[in-house]
């Protein structure tokens, strides 16, 4: 396992220790069992966020540390969970940087901070403007114009060129254009685009798609999806005007969005989270107001750890 997929274990790890705080039903307990079945890195996080604090004083047992008995089948010493969780979470802080901001970010021909926009012009006339913590790598020559989409999301405007296409790799496919405007954008999951003027067609998985001026199509390891019809005005006003645009998304992409432009991290269980529907328009560049106006409309709780932590949850009944 990466670095990056480590840091991620140790992430779920120190959200689990909290969810798993007082009492808890059995379905609880056993989502706790499934995830630590899941992957040998899970328990190996666990083991880790006890070993950093084993000055901790002896409490008797809690839920996430009996399962640990049981899947263990071992004597482990015991520790007060939500304390122990709370601190791994402070401790996160490098790790986190380590994740949002990998080699790759940082090596990057172009790269934006959070909350930071940048627009720039390109060789061959063309414009390109990067969201917050996003960045790009750039390839242009005789033959060709490449933009690899390293992380976040960038604004193409196209300069016209029949000879020589322009296309923007991705984690999950390519897109190619002679001319125009259109979004890229890169999930930790699926890569989407959203088409302004002209066209662009979409190579993933082996498959082909024209995405039309007013469409938006997302793609992800198995291909391209279904093309959607959206305001292709109302999209760039949005942008203009620093605000997140949402039609029909479930709240984990939401957050996804909302993390680029926040300082410091913003902890979720995308699972737990996927099944909420957003709908509305979001201030992308005040993530903090965004959280208030989710959570008004919402059944979820949002808790700082400290600055740099923030945590969005299920609210229980």
């Amino acid at each position: 396992m990466n670095k990056s997929s480590s840091a991620q274990a140790l992430q779920e790890a120190a959200e689990w220790l909290v969810r798993l705080e007082g009492d808890v039903g059995a379905a609880e307990r056993n989502a706790f069992r499934v995830w630590l079945a899941a992957d040998p890195e899970h328990m190996k996080a666990i083991e880790r966020l006890q070993s950093s604090l084993t000055a901790l004083r002896d409490v008797p047992d809690e839920p996430a540390q009996a399962v640990l008995d049981q899947m263990a089948r071992r004597r482990v010493r015991r520790q007060p969970i939500k304390a122990l969780a709370l601190v791994a979470l402070l401790l996160l802080p490098l790790g986190v940087a380590l994740q949002q901001f990998p080699p790759s970010y940082l090596l990057a021909d172009i790269h934006t901070s959070s909350a930071q926009r940048s627009t720039l012009p390109l060789d061959d006339g063309s414009r390109i403007s990067l969201d917050g913590s996003s960045a790009v790598d750039l390839q242009f020559d005789g033959q060709g114009r490449t933009v690899r989409l390293v992380q976040g999301e960038i604004r193409l405007e196209v300069a016209k060129d029949a000879t020589r296409p322009f296309r923007v790799l991705t984690g999950y496919g390519s897109v190619h254009a002679h001319s125009g405007r259109f979004f890229v954008e890169q999930l930790p999951d699926a890569s989407h685009v959203a088409v302004i003027e002209s066209t662009a067609e979409v190579d993933s998985a082996g498959k082909r798609v024209m995405v039309e001026a007013g469409q938006a199509l997302r793609f992800d390891a198995a291909g391209p999806g279904v093309a959607q019809r959206i305001d292709a005005a109302e999209l760039e006003q949005a942008w203009e005007r620093h605000q997140l645009l949402v039609r029909d998304q479930s709240l984990d992409q939401v957050l996804e969005q909302l993390a680029r432009n926040h300082h410091g991290y913003l902890l979720f269980d995308a699972r737990a989270l996927q099944l909420l529907r957003v709908t509305g328009v979001l201030p992308a560049d005040d993530s903090q107001r965004a959280l208030r106006v989710l959570a008004r409309s919402l059944p979820i709780k949002i808790e700082h750890y400290s600055p740099w932590v923030t945590r969005v949850s299920l609210e229980q009944p």
